[in-house]
């Protein structure tokens, strides 16, 4: 097991096991979609604001709420690595008044423990982002040029390489992937969400990062960071300049949905109703403008029945390589 050292004093285990409670027989009761939506529709975001996952969810409802003719309120609810929004939804009635934005650390929760449930407990909808613009990254101070740097770095010194990541997250299963095709051994450091990991290379506390290019852009502008590659067979057409982890020899490749669900029990009347309103803001030009500006990826729309299986798949893929998801 690999040891992590905390950069913050409140990383994601410190919340423990989050578990489910049953609904009551009138909440799995969902109500009939005749005239949906009627009121104010809360979205769940399970994270705190300023995020790419809450700009996501913003500019997403700013859309819906012109396809759908109803305000959409974001409420954020972070803790847990986002376990806390989650459950909040897990529990409301399933009447389509309640969702949550979230991705698929959901997954990686489940699979190290951190939740007692994914998205079966949930009715997903659909997906607006998938996200490819993964890059791995360093201080401009650091030497580093590329990717075979990193390695060739870390195979000389086991252990010392701090990598930053997010325990339970993301972050850490793609640090975890890389160790295991190239040999390497990182010094793998919990040191919290996006902008924290940011604020840390930064100052030079840890080595390299592993992000959206949008999250760490402002920072590749500035000159502070270098992207050593993006993790992804093809470049960006948003980023050409950043080489991709394939050209340097590497096969290690990454991608994350960020998708909406209801309560489980909705009606599927009201899924399809948001599906299809969903659909309709990805093939929206101001949406997908905004979203390429803002964070650097293309929206890309996927189905309920597509989701579903995805989000199936990835969490066997999650559980049968646990032990590069937990610590």
């Amino acid at each position: 097991m690999k040891k992590v050292m905390s950069l913050i004093c409140a990383g994601v285990l410190g919340f423990g096991l989050v578990g489910c409670d049953k609904k009551s027989e009138t909440a799995q009761t969902s109500t009939s979609d005749d005239g949906w939506p009627k009121k104010t529709i809360s979205l769940v975001v399970p994270f705190g604001a300023g995020g790419d996952t809450d700009f996501h969810a913003r500019n997403l409802a700013s859309h819906l709420e012109k396809e759908l003719g109803t305000r959409i309120i974001v409420n954020n609810v972070s803790g847990a690595n986002g376990n806390a929004g989650m459950k909040q939804v897990v529990a409301a009635n399933p009447d389509g008044y309640t969702a949550l934005f979230f991705h698929e650390s959901m997954l990686t929760n489940k699979a190290v423990g951190l939740s007692q449930q994914a998205h079966e407990a949930l009715s997903p909808v659909a997906a607006t982002i998938v996200d490819d613009s993964y890059v791995i990254a360093a201080n401009a101070k650091s030497g580093l040029k590329n990717l075979k740097d990193l390695v060739e770095k870390a195979k000389a010194e086991p252990g010392k390489v701090l990598y930053a990541s997010s325990v339970g997250g993301y972050s850490y299963y793609l640090g975890r992937v890389l160790e295991q095709n190239t040999g390497i051994d990182f010094n793998i450091v919990d040191a919290g969400g996006g902008s924290d990991r940011n604020a840390a290379l930064l100052a030079g506390k840890i080595d390299v990062n592993v992000n959206p290019y949008g999250v760490m852009k402002s920072y590749f502008d500035s000159g502070d960071f270098i992207a050593l590659a993006t993790i992804n067979n093809e470049r960006n057409k948003l980023f050409p300049n950043v080489p991709t982890e394939k050209e340097q020899g590497f096969d290690w490749n990454a991608e994350r949905y960020y998708f909406l669900s209801f309560p489980k029990g909705t009606d599927a009347k009201i899924v399809a109703k948001m599906e299809a309103a969903m659909k309709k803001v990805v093939e929206n030009a101001d949406f997908r403008k905004k979203t390429e500006e803002a964070y650097s990826v293309s929206p890309t729309f996927v189905g309920t029945q597509d989701l579903i299986k995805h989000l199936d798949d990835t969490l066997k893929q999650f559980e049968t390589n646990k032990d590069l998801v937990n610590n």
